[in-house]
């Protein structure tokens, strides 16, 4: 249905558009093949992965195309649709009868599923209106260096690729504050590049999970029924008021679409709603100092509910970035904080409250969480028309007890890219064996994880349209879990086991080059090579290590290459 209407839009110039509309298109098509390897050279023996022999390769694609409706710039339209969105080549569903006679690939993505050719990814209008800009639909959203809420759009990271993107159903207004007061008190506009957003998230209408909030079981652990007078009944489990327990579920349950009622979307208890604010100044080109400045500082806020499971939390992101003289200075810091009871993730479960009710909510205390989570990163460097350094710190926050009252962990957002391996792959892969597929809303998928980091760049342009690109990247762990990042004797947080005697988790060194010709095409080769301590847990996850002094260490190589058509 998608490729018809996509024809149809891509050929309405010609066909259907008036004169006063104007047509856009952007995207990219782009190829990325990756090796990833134990050792610098590899090994014929083991891989990057303890249970493959030799190297890991793989060659992915995606196909992006944002075309667009422009009506005298004051209404707009525009689609996104990603076609073989990082699907591997080849046939790799067995569609041919033997694999050496493959011909026709297939549509199989990098975690081994089958996926559709074509994703409609977002579909949003803007317009004006007397005060400023109105946006409706399935937008992106991105903020400042993009740690909280990143597009994932083009080619923006130092090294790696963007493969996730926020994507919001949202309807936004932005305006010019002090324009309008201007305007109000019969003044001419001064230009002052103030920004003023507000904006109302809808992100769940009726998850597709139950929520219920405490257990049920129908019987004793005798196998006697459960009934009124029992020491565990609860009227709960009762809900037509039987006298015993009808109800058998765990704190959450899940459902297919038929067991929603008629009118689930209409429930108001189980909808997870959120406002946006943002004020920011974005002066580019002002003058300083007989020089021209760019400074760019603002605020980001957003108030997340959900009425069902008590939540309530707010979300603040300051952001500044500022380049005078060549001084470049870009700082970006989050918190979250609230209360929820909505995290019933298997190993965020809080087993000794469980059975325990809180006297506000009704809501079982197993499932309590108090949000304390931070996170920031910060640049400063010497850029130049042909060369520039920045030196680079950034942290998130970790949590030593999942299962416990505090909430303190979250990684950065997975298309703030840093370094190809240590955080890309091998803490992503850690993160993704030790939660597992049940609470894969704990992985990290490449973002910066529990851990503060260090990672000075240096990159050289020497002519046009080219680029080298060297950078160094070392990381400590912050509050070690004993699971996806082991304990050591001097670590702050208490811990069951302490098996782990290094104070960092790694470091990694990356080289890249990159080159633009025929203005459209993108080329680059990068590689890296990082070598992880005995604070991750290697072989319970099934990642290659070798062993030094007695500990186990873990050496990873990866070379990768893009060519990508922009327009």
């Amino acid at each position: 249905m998608l490729l018809p209407a996509l024809a149809l839009l891509l050929t309405a110039p010609a066909h259907a558009v008036p004169d006063d509309f104007e047509f856009e298109l952007e995207g990219y098509y782009r190829n990325r093949a990756i090796l990833l390897a134990d050792g610098l050279f590899g090994s014929d023996k083991v891989g990057f992965y303890a249970d493959q022999q030799g190297d890991a390769r793989m060659m992915v694609q995606r196909l992006r195309l944002q075309p667009g409706i422009n009506f005298q710039n004051r209404a707009k339209f525009f689609l996104q649709t990603d076609v073989l969105d990082d699907v591997a080549w080849g046939d790799n569903q067995s569609m041919a009868s033997t694999a050496l006679f493959a011909g026709d690939p297939t549509a199989t993505g990098t975690d081994g599923v089958e996926q559709d050719v074509f994703k409609l990814k977002r579909a949003w209008m803007e317009f004006n209106v007397p005060v400023g800009v109105v946006r409706v639909g399935r937008q992106a959203s991105s903020w400042g260096m993009g740690l909280l809420a990143n597009h994932g759009d083009g080619f923006d990271d130092t090294f790696g690729e963007n493969h996730y993107g926020s994507t919001y159903d949202r309807a936004i207004f932005a305006t010019k504050p002090i324009a309008i007061i201007q305007t109000i008190a019969g003044k001419d506009p001064d230009p002052i590049p103030l920004y003023f957003a507000v904006g109302v998230d809808r992100l769940v209408e009726d998850p597709l999970t139950q929520y219920y909030g405490f257990n049920c079981t129908t019987s004793n652990a005798d196998g006697t029924p459960i009934v009124e007078g029992d020491a565990n009944y609860d009227p709960r489990c009762d809900p037509d008021s039987d006298g015993y327990h009808t109800l058998s579920h765990e704190f959450d349950a899940d459902r297919v679409d038929e067991d929603r009622g008629p009118t689930w979307w209409a429930d108001q208890q189980d909808d997870v709603w959120e406002m946006v604010y943002a004020l920011i100044y974005r002066g580019e080109g002002i003058d300083l100092a007989g020089s021209k400045a760019d400074l760019v500082a603002g605020a980001y806020l957003v108030n997340r509910k959900q009425q069902e499971t008590a939540s309530n939390v707010l979300i603040a992101d300051a952001y500044l970035k500022f380049l005078w003289r060549g001084i470049y200075l870009e700082a970006e810091g989050l918190t979250i904080q609230g209360k929820t009871y909505a995290i019933s993730l298997p190993g965020a479960l809080n087993a000794d409250e469980a059975g325990v009710l809180d006297a506000d909510s009704g809501l079982d205390k197993a499932l309590y969480k108090d949000a304390n989570i931070w996170g920031y990163v910060a640049r400063a460097g010497y850029k130049q028309e042909g060369y520039s350094f920045v030196m680079e710190h950034g942290y998130a926050s970790g949590d030593d007890n999942p299962a416990d009252a505090e909430f303190t962990g979250r990684p950065l957002h997975p298309d703030y890219n840093v370094g190809l391996l240590l955080y890309e792959e091998v803490l992503a892969y850690v993160t993704a064996a030790t939660w597992t597929d049940s609470a894969e809303g704990l992985w990290s998928n490449g973002g910066v994880y529990n851990s503060r980091y260090i990672y000075p760049q240096v990159t050289w342009r020497p002519m046009d349209n080219w680029e080298i690109i060297g950078a160094w990247l070392m990381a400590w762990p912050d509050k070690p879990d004993g699971s996806r990042i082991l304990c050591a004797p001097d670590d702050a947080v208490e811990c069951t086991s302490t098996p782990a005697t290094a104070k960092s988790i790694g470091w990694e060194a990356d080289l890249g080059v990159k080159h633009r010709f025929h203005e459209h095409v993108l080329f680059s080769l990068e590689t890296g090579y990082a070598r992880t301590t005995d604070r991750l847990p290697y072989e319970s996850v099934g990642l290659a290590f070798t062993t030094k002094d007695g500990k186990p260490v873990g050496n990873f190589y990866t070379l990768q290459s893009r060519i990508a058509f922009e327009f």
